[in-house]
């Protein structure tokens, strides 16, 4: 069935038509972004790029990303002059002057980043003439011009700093509202009383008025090179005059084109000529005024990039061509004159729009119309850009010659003019020229040569007008010029050299009468039809030279012959090299700076570059310098991405995409280059703080605004700096990167995002810096400008050079200090070594007076000095030559052996003093108790000892007196053994009863786990009973439905309808009971391994997931009572070795305490139970959001037989029990947070050998 529609071409358009064509977006900024107020007074931008924003609650500065505003303020005299700005002005020095309604005038000094106000002062002749500022100009001698409300004209003299009285003064000149220079210096001030023509020089004025006589209420004048006047008027409409005056044309309700609304505000002519105006209700308008061509661009809330209101107050023009549109209440509206080179056209608009949903399939016919299929039945249109919707074919079933199916997904026109549809369902159609009925190629399962498949994917003609056909499922047809039959080339199981399973997405011709096949799995393929072989070339992971993704989405060669390939997840891929046995591809993806790497279609312009769609957007990519340009949704793509292969080239030379909302035509030599972003500084922080310019805090580092230049000089306290950046016009902001480097500090640039704008540094070196920043828009080459400051660290002042000369003297003064007492320290060694001469003699004098002697021995020869000998031994007057070996027979034979192993473990480094004590012989040959101490005083350069040093006392009296001690030492042990065996029968009954309450403390364990299971079993009965009930009911049901056919059967009277009924109820039925049989089987499988693991505290390997869902399943019939859920979140397939019994009853415990304690009766709650990993910890974070508790009861929650519920039917082990299975068997840590009102949470931390961990 087809609908036909046409209409001719209006004259006056709006920007989306109302069949759906989309030629002009807007980006809208508003509150939202920043700005301080919904009202755009008025727009400009300075030299630095910044974007000024008049409201009427202050000035407003945009760096492309955010505003700073700027507002008065009574106890600051360098603020706005006042919040309601009215009129905005950049001389030719770069200064902004700003005109209020309420405050005079103000002058933004750009680089203290203040103002200078000029306000009424009726005591100065050369004050401003009032407060409310109508108009200002800057004329081609560099003098301001300023018009005030209820006084007139004025100029400002910039030498005495003042202003001047203009000679123009008539009473229709106090409502000034616009004001522009004309040749020879005079002045056209437009009013609401008219507009007059002045000269300065001597006040002469003429009244210029419109061609029926009517005085004009002039809103806003422009001038164009010729000298010609736009301006609009307040309910009159848009004037055109000349240079003489006279009107030249006049555009209101009544002319053609006609205006909505007459009531127009601001104006701008644009650098292509173009007039925009505002209006008070109808939104924006551009107007052609050589083909007198209008377009009406209003506020549609459904259209994100439509006009942000329609009263439209100001028009402005930046550097890069961008017109900012000021509206009354709605914020700033942008448009990118780059942007309309991309023409969207959108379905379901109603009317002559396209109808159906996301667009399908594209075909640019020959003529310059479009062929659209479209989702949710829109079958195929035909479409018109002017025009609109011109026919419209679906699928009628009750027309045999209609459209057979209306899922289209490829649309090809034949050299005879056919039009070949291919459908996802219905097969294959034509529509031959000038035909009405629809030809169907279909396919017959009973003739082989008939189409393969109804489900079709991609057409494509070769060179001798065979028509290929891929399919979504059985490969791809073949159906030559003139023919009937279909050859097939499908995958065959067992045969190497087929095509690979699955869907054709792409096909294109190649040399000596092959084709490439672009498979939806198997990569990239070249099919020889003469024999049906084909050779695969599949991605390879372990290759970085393969495809780089099997799904190959699109085929194209460009001029040169070189084949691309757009593929899916894999970027863009360009065949390098074909050989017998192999090929090599180079890959163009998102690494090399393309949006996305999944593409839909291939497209090639005149100058060789390659267009893709892709899943957000549009690319061009340019083999030659392999620059990449990425489209997104602000400059004319769809942010919603296009479908595979829903693309074509028409002859014109424009390419179509279709997509899941629109479809997107464009013209690659219309787009024009993207302009060079200009970076600027925007702020410099400290310590996170802004930094002010030093006039306004005098320790400041910044001697003037970062945006202006200048010097920055940081002491040693600040030492953490950031300066922040932007691009405040630049096309797209938030598609920028940015490069930012700090000479010499940084090695290299620093490459960001447009997300993070800021560039820190901390404790940097003492030196001079510079500090630079770049921007580019991605793919493309780094812009010259930069936005640069310098940067001055000064030292620390005990670093500085009078801090280092100090040093140096004071150096010089401690060497020479070191050299004298370095000449004072030898002679006190001097005296040092005469009185440790007197120090031995007075050593011996003190051991003579103790009664002990002084030993030294030589190890190496043995032989001992003894000073002040003990003279009662026997060894002192029987030996001679005093030495070990002398010395040893002396020694009691009992003790020998212990004063021998002390003087080896000394010698041997084993004790750091020798100290032994011993019997040894008096005179009378009576044994004596001695006491030897010594330690090694010298050893060799190995460390063997030399020599041993150190004395020997008489201890026999003192051996009396312990021998005494040990006496009465013995009788007190007696008696402590006494006590000590009462003691421990004692121990013995308690340890007993001990035992035993821990015996009565694991019996109330075991019983909570026992009555758990039960209430387990209770519950999976009650589930189980539901599907057996069912299966029950349907069995029953099913045996009835037998015995009545039996019956009939009996009877003679069985129809084909009864067993017909009986068929189908057999079949619900049957389906019925298995359904719910299964569900029993899951549910009793899941209770066995729950109730396995419950009654077990073995380790052993489980998903730690499907261990968790299983336990929840289980308390199912738990949860059902309550109004609660519990919601698991575990990673996948994280497989670990524990103990699964002790996870069932922490969970299970958790659970039923927040249930039966955790929640307000009636109130519905989440329990939330989530599973992390790291450093090879489980983590099990358990949460709900219930009551929560205070800290008394969290101290004691773990504590036994502690519960709030006493009574209730709370024993207080649930969570005694959940401490005691994590800390035991889990060998981990709990913890409880909880506050009233806050819900109650537990983490759970436990370690065990995770064996896998999938993703």
């Amino acid at each position: 069935m087809a609908v036909l529609a046409c209409a001719g071409a209006p004259a006056h358009a709006q920007g989306r038509a109302n069949h759906g064509v989309e030629r002009v977006r807007f980006r809208n900024i508003g509150v939202e972004q920043g700005l301080s107020q919904a009202s755009g007074v008025d727009i400009a931008q300075d030299r630095h790029g910044f974007i000024w924003v008049a409201t009427q609650d202050g000035l407003d500065r945009f760096d492309g990303y955010g505003f700073r505003v700027y507002k008065h303020d009574r106890s600051d005299p360098s603020s706005l002059a006042a919040n309601n700005v009215h009129r905005l002005l950049v001389d030719h020095q770069g200064r902004l002057w700003v005109g209020t309604t309420s405050g005079g005038l103000s002058r933004y000094d750009e680089r203290l980043d203040r103002f200078d106000n000029f306000v009424p002062d009726p005591s100065r002749s050369d004050a401003i003439g009032s407060e409310y500022v109508g108009a200002m100009l800057e004329d081609a001698t560099g003098t301001l011009w300023v018009a005030t409300r209820n006084h007139g004209l004025q100029s400002y003299d910039e030498a005495r700093g003042g202003f001047v009285e203009s000679r123009c003064r008539d009473d229709a000149l106090r409502r000034p509202n616009a004001l522009v220079a004309r040749s020879g210096g005079h002045l056209l001030i437009g009013t609401a009383a008219g507009l007059f023509e002045c000269d300065p020089a001597d006040g002469t004025m003429r009244e210029w008025v419109a061609r029926s006589g009517a005085r004009l209420v002039v809103r806003t004048i422009v001038t164009t090179e010729a000298g010609e006047v736009w301006l609009t008027a307040t309910k009159q409409g848009l004037f055109h005059f000349g240079a003489d005056g006279m009107e030249i044309e006049h555009y209101d309700a009544q002319t053609s084109p006609s205006l909505d609304d007459t009531d127009l505000t601001g104006l701008h002519i644009d650098r292509s000529g173009a007039i925009w105006f505002g209006s008070e209700n109808a939104g924006l308008s551009r107007l052609n005024p050589h083909a007198r061509r209008l377009e009406t661009f209003t506020h549609a809330p459904e259209q994100p990039g439509s006009l942000a209101g329609n009263r439209a107050f100001s028009v402005f023009e930046d550097r890069d061509g961008q017109i900012w549109v000021g509206t009354w209440s709605n914020g700033i509206s942008v448009f990118d004159p780059r942007a309309a080179g991309f023409v969207s056209v959108h379905t379901g608009g109603g009317g002559r729009s396209l109808p159906g949903a996301s667009v399908l399939s594209v075909l640019a016919d020959d003529d310059g119309t479009f062929w659209f299929s479209t989702a949710e039945n829109g079958g195929l249109s035909h479409f018109d850009l002017e025009n609109g919707l011109l026919e419209h074919f679906v699928h009628d079933p009750r027309n045999p010659a209609s459209l057979a199916h209306n899922f289209v997904v490829a649309t090809l026109r034949g050299r005879d003019g056919s039009l070949w549809i291919a459908t996802r369902g219905g097969g294959l159609d034509r529509l031959r020229p000038q035909a009405n009925a629809f030809e169907h190629y279909q396919h017959d399962a009973a003739d082989p040569r008939s189409l393969a498949s109804n489900n079709l994917q991609r057409l494509y003609l070769d060179a001798a007008n065979t028509l290929w056909i891929g399919t979504t499922d059985y490969g791809v047809d073949a159906l030559c010029d003139g023919c009937s039959e279909f050859r097939h080339y499908t995958h065959v199981d067992g045969v190497d050299d087929s095509l690979a399973p699955g869907g054709v997405y792409a096909i294109l011709e190649a040399e000596h009468g092959q084709l490439w096949i672009g498979t939806e799995r198997g990569g990239l393929a070249l099919l020889d039809p003469a024999s049906g072989r084909v050779r695969d070339f599949p991605s390879d992971p372990r290759n970085p030279a393969s495809l780089p993704s099997n799904t190959v989405t699109d085929l194209h060669r460009d001029r040169r012959g070189e084949l691309w390939l757009g593929t899916r997840g894999g970027g863009l891929a360009h065949l390098l090299d074909l050989y017998p046995n192999g090929v090599r591809f180079e890959t163009i993806d998102a690494h090399a700076g393309l949006a996305a790497d999944a593409i839909g279609g291939l497209a090639e312009d005149a100058q060789g570059r390659i267009w893709m769609s892709t899943t957000v957007g549009i690319s061009r990519y340019d083999p030659r310098d392999r620059s990449i340009v990425n489209v997104g949704a602000d400059q004319g793509a769809s942010a919603s991405g296009y479908f595979i292969a829903s693309v074509d080239h028409g002859r014109d030379g424009r390419i179509v995409f279709g997509g899941a909302t629109v479809a997107t035509i464009f013209d690659p030599s219309q787009i024009p280059a993207l302009p060079v972003p200009e970076p600027v500084l925007t702020e410099l922080r400290l310590f996170n703080t802004p930094v002010l310019p030093r006039w306004r805090d005098p320790d400041s580092p910044l001697e003037q605004a970062p945006w202006s230049g200048g010097n920055v000089r940081l002491n040693h306290h600040q030492g953490m700096l950031s300066i922040n950046y932007g691009a405040p016009s630049a096309f797209a902001p938030a598609g920028l990167r940015f490069a930012y480097r700090l000479d010499p500090h940084d090695a290299d640039w620093i490459e960001t995002d447009a997300d993070l704008r800021t560039a820190t540094y901390t404790r940097l070196p003492p030196g001079d810096y510079r500090f630079r920043v770049r921007a580019r828009y991605p793919g493309q080459p780094w812009g010259e400008k930069e936005a640069t400051l310098s940067l001055t660290v000064l030292p620390a002042p005990w670093l500085s050079h009078i801090a280092i000369a100090v040093y140096a003297v004071c150096a010089a003064m401690l060497a020479a200090f070191v050299w004298l007492r370095a000449r004072r320290a030898r002679r006190e060694r001097d005296a040092v070594q005469e009185t440790v001469r007197q120090s031995e003699e007075r050593l011996k004098l003190a051991l003579w007076g103790s009664g002990s002697e002084l030993w030294d021995i030589d190890l190496g020869s043995g032989r001992m000095h003894r000073d002040n000998q003990l003279e009662h031994l026997a060894v002192t007057h029987e030996v001679g030559d005093h030495s070990l070996t002398t010395y040893r027979p002396y020694v009691h034979p009992d003790d020998i052996e212990r004063f021998e192993r002390a003087l080896g473990a000394h010698l041997s480094g084993r004790l750091p003093t020798f100290e032994a004590s011993y019997r040894t012989q008096d005179t009378r040959h009576d044994w004596v108790w001695v006491l030897t101490r010594g330690r090694i005083v010298e050893r060799d350069e190995n460390g063997r000892a030399q020599r041993m040093s150190g004395t020997t006392s008489d201890i026999n009296a003192l051996n009396q007196a312990l021998a005494a001690l040990r006496t009465l030492n013995e009788q007190l042990e007696s008696r402590v053994e006494q006590r000590t065996a009462a003691l421990q029968n004692a121990n013995l009954e308690l340890r007993s009863t001990l035992e035993r309450l821990t015996l009565a403390q694991r019996q109330l364990f075991e019983a909570e786990k026992l009555a758990s299971l039960g209430g387990l079993v209770a519950g999976i009965a009650h589930e189980i009973n539901t599907p057996l009930g069912i299966g029950v009911t349907a069995a029953s049901h099913l045996q009835e439905e037998a015995q009545r056919i039996s019956r009939l059967i009996g009877e003679g009277s069985l129809a084909t309808r009864d067993l017909d009924e009986f068929q189908r109820t057999a079949r619900e039925s049957s389906d019925m009971i298995l359904r719910n049989l299964q569900r029993a089987d899951r549910l009793v499988k899941s209770f066995k391994q729950v109730a396995v693991d419950q009654s077990s505290e073995d380790r052993r390997v489980v998903d730690l997931g499907v261990c968790l869902n299983e336990i929840l399943t289980t308390l199912g019939p738990s949860l059902k009572k309550t109004p609660h859920r519990a919601v698991l979140d575990c990673p996948a397939g994280l497989i670990i070795e524990t103990a699964p019994g002790a996870l069932y009853q922490i969970v299970t415990n958790l659970v039923m305490n927040s249930l039966m304690h955790g929640f307000v009766e009636g109130d519905a709650g989440t329990i939330r139970i989530d599973v992390t990993l790291e450093n090879r910890i489980v983590q099990v974070d358990y949460r709900d959001d219930g009551r929560g508790m205070d800290d008394a009861v969290r101290a004691r929650i773990f504590e036994p037989f502690f519960t709030t519920r006493r009574g209730q039917g709370g024993s207080g082990l649930g969570m005694h029990i959940v401490y005691s299975l994590v800390s035991q068997v889990l060998h981990g840590h709990i913890d409880c947070e909880s506050a009233p009102g806050q819900g109650t949470r537990f983490v759970i931390r436990f370690g065990g050998e995770v064996l896998q961990q999938r993703s």
